[in-house]
């Protein structure tokens, strides 16, 4: 039996038990063992005592973590500062661990992989970044066999959606007011519009892909509060795009560079089609020459997927 803790029932919370339920009787068959959902972390308890998940949740982190018959920890709060150090009990305590948590992975990811690898336990992390695209489990092959030249890709979904409607004749803040009202945007969207959410990717997808850790300090960031209707305009006459790119890159002598900027794409390149919710990273390589990887970077059952993945992955392995 795996018994997992689930941390965090917003959107994508709430997606890993619908998908976990939905998808049950095939993860179970894979794995050969039972899987069950034991605890849920949850703030606001109240809002969700008419779902069949309200009998799990606690409003106490300690109460998972000192939980003996817990085996795996899905942390999925986006909270850093209440969270880094009950993960740092529980992976001591031999649970491993899988969180999409960007913004603590991007600050504690060397400290966490050594105290997972110190008590021999998994952690994963793979829908942090890209949501359902499967980068970061392919990362290790390519990484070993492949010097990693180069990273390019478009990776938040509310600065793609933005952005096409400030193509469609929308001013900046009309855009922002619209986004929020259909539940594209956060009601503070500081963390995606100032580049933020995708320096957190970058870091995290260069420390793996140059194997040696790109910090924030190492990503210049800018975001696209900044960008104007003219510029969209003149993009659009010259038949380009503009999105937020995240680059870096790796010269001969091993220095990287690495930014976070609105910069203008060819409308018919990979990068200059996406919309909405679409991510696309494209690698360029000593022996593999240009990989390119494309899907659906956000919402609850596309993050969801990965999430599971790892679950997966976890399991496969040990058994």
């Amino acid at each position: 039996m795996i018994n997992i803790g689930l941390l965090g029932f917003g959107t994508v919370g709430s997606a890993v038990f619908t998908v976990l339920a939905e998808r049950k009787a095939e993860m179970e068959a894979c794995l050969k063992q039972k899987i069950r959902i034991k605890r849920i972390l949850e703030r606001d308890m109240a809002k969700h005592k008419s779902s069949e998940a309200f009998p799990l949740m606690t409003t106490e982190v300690a109460d998972i973590i000192a939980d003996p018959e817990i085996d795996v920890l899905i942390e999925l709060t986006g909270d850093v500062k209440n969270m880094i150090e009950p993960l740092r009990r529980s992976i001591s305590a031999g649970k491993h661990l899988i969180t999409a948590n960007k913004a603590l992975l991007s600050k504690y990811l060397e400290e966490l992989t050594e105290l997972a690898s110190k008590h021999e336990v998994a952690f994963r992390y793979e829908a942090a970044v890209a949501g359902a695209v499967p980068i970061l489990i392919l990362m290790k092959n390519i990484s070993a066999l492949n010097e990693v030249l180069e990273i390019e890709g478009v990776l938040n979904g509310t600065c793609n959606y933005l952005l096409s409607r400030m193509e469609a004749g929308l001013d900046y803040d009309t855009a922002l007011a619209e986004a929020q009202a259909l539940g594209f945007s956060e009601a503070d969207p500081s963390s995606d519009v100032e580049g933020y959410d995708t320096m957190y990717k970058l870091r995290i997808l260069s420390s793996l892909a140059f194997k040696q850790p790109v910090l924030e300090s190492d990503i210049s960031c800018t975001g696209i509060t900044g960008v104007t209707k003219a510029e969209i305009e003149q993009a659009l006459s010259q038949g380009q795009r503009i999105k937020l790119v995240a680059k870096a890159t790796r010269d001969e002598k091993g220095e990287i560079t690495a930014t976070v900027k609105p910069t203008a794409v060819e409308r018919d390149q990979l990068l200059g089609s996406l919309d909405n919710g679409e991510n696309a990273i494209i690698l360029r390589t000593s022996n593999a020459g240009t990989l390119t990887f494309s899907g659906l970077g956000a919402g609850g059952r596309p993050t969801a997927f990965s999430v599971l993945s790892d679950l997966m992955q976890i399991y496969e392995v040990l058994s």
